[in-house]
């Protein structure tokens, strides 16, 4: 190679460097002019908490000026600004200056998620702070006033709506107390009037009158029971009352209660229990007893003429005991399966059923107590297949012992 043609290559590369040179030159006045032109403040800090760079709107927000947010000052002298000023909110959500300061430098030491203040006039600001690959980090910070807003207007609506739902659950669960103490006079003095306590009724067409006061008084006095349970599971003040329970003679003794309707529509009504099953486990009587009761109440109500209705105790692994109330009437279609357990439901738009409409609130009082037993109700059924409505929770540790040793 000759020495002009060695000066000649020389000058190719320092030409080229030079090409680059410029334009990395104008890539970063590119990107310096974008920075500036942001809507959101940034500024740029080195490995030493320095500031290497901010764009106007990060002096704007704050109010700082040129010489107070200037290369080389330092993130926490900013913040003490901000503090001394005023600039910042830092008495409700930090409990004063000082420790607003502390929170802000432990959050810049972890460089992870995201530091959010109220500024005096009233704008929530959200501070992402991001590591850069040679050290120090750049800051972004956007006004999210309106997410702010929106979220308090969330939180006052949802406490709005807990608390008419508060108010609904004391309002129903007073006039309930308030509607069973006649209801139960009414029931009282027709059983009297029937059993002919004081001497004959006399005409018969009385003793249809009065089989239909007691009837409805029944009735009623089975809604606004229902009305009281929704009020007590809603309002959050059910607790369970544990002791030993005989669980397969409890559902034995309710069946009974159905005579009337088993014998009306010539059922067969029957409580079964599984080998093994133990003789008492502890359980809320009440509980136990009001799903069993809503459950046999609405297979029978379902259930065709001369059709059969199963009560069935069994123990499940995991030491999990469950109920089953299980007949062959009509079944539901999917989108009425889908829907159990809801309040106010009514089957009637889908099934056949006998008798008046309930309040549509029975399986979902099944289904709520079955929660508070620390279980779940499950259903399984299909037109023309009949239902099954299980109802599951855990067995406590003495009766599963019992259960095991029997």
């Amino acid at each position: 190679m000759t020495a002009d043609s060695g000066l000649v290559e020389r000058l190719r590369r320092e030409r080229d460097e030079l090409a680059r040179e410029l334009e990395r030159a104008r890539a970063g006045a590119t990107f310096a002019e974008a920075v500036e032109n942001s809507s959101e403040a940034i500024v740029v800090y080195d490995a030493d908490g320095l500031l290497v760079a901010c764009n106007q709107n990060f002096r704007d927000l704050y109010g700082y000026t040129a010489e107070e947010a200037k290369p080389g000052v330092h993130f926490a002298e900013l913040g003490r600004i901000d503090v001394e000023r005023g600039n910042v909110v830092v008495g409700d959500e930090f409990g004063g200056g000082e420790a607003y300061l502390q929170r802000k430098a432990e959050y810049r030491a972890r460089l992870q998620g995201s530091f959010i203040v109220r500024l005096k006039d009233g704008r929530w600001i959200k501070t992402t702070d991001r590591p850069m690959r040679r050290g120090g980090f750049v800051s972004v910070q956007v006004d999210v006033t309106d997410i702010k807003n929106n979220e308090e207007e969330l939180r006052l609506a949802k406490e709005q709506a807990e608390e008419a739902n508060r108010l609904k659950s004391e309002f129903l669960a007073n006039i309930s107390h308030d509607l069973r103490t006649p209801l139960n006079s009414i029931i009282g003095f027709s059983d009297m009037i029937l059993s002919e306590a004081w001497g004959p009724v006399g005409h018969e067409k009385y003793r249809e009158y009065i089989d239909a006061i007691k009837y409805s008084g029944e009735l009623l006095l089975g809604l606004v029971g229902d009305i009281l349970d929704t009020a007590r599971l809603e309002s959050g003040r059910y607790r369970l009352d544990e002791t030993e329970v005989d669980l397969p003679a409890l559902s034995r003794a309710l069946a009974a209660t159905f005579e009337p309707v088993v014998a009306s529509k010539d059922l067969d009504l029957a409580v079964e229990a599984a080998p093994g099953f133990p003789a008492t486990a502890r359980a809320d009587e009440r509980v136990v007893a009001q799903v069993v009761n809503n459950l046999v109440a609405n297979a029978c109500k379902h259930t065709g003429p001369r059709g059969r209705v199963r009560v069935q105790w069994s123990l499940r692994p995991g030491g999990r005991v469950r109920l089953t109330v299980r007949d062959n009437g009509p079944g539901m279609p999917p989108a009425l399966v889908a829907k159990v357990g809801e309040p106010f439901l009514q089957p009637g738009a889908y099934v056949a059923q006998d008798g008046p409409r309930g309040t549509g609130l029975g399986l979902f009082i099944c289904k709520r107590f079955a929660e508070i037993m620390g279980g779940v109700m499950e259903i399984c059924s299909s037109p023309g297949a009949g239902t099954a409505v299980s109802v599951e929770w855990p067995l406590s540790e003495t009766a599963e012992r019992r259960a095991k040793s029997g």
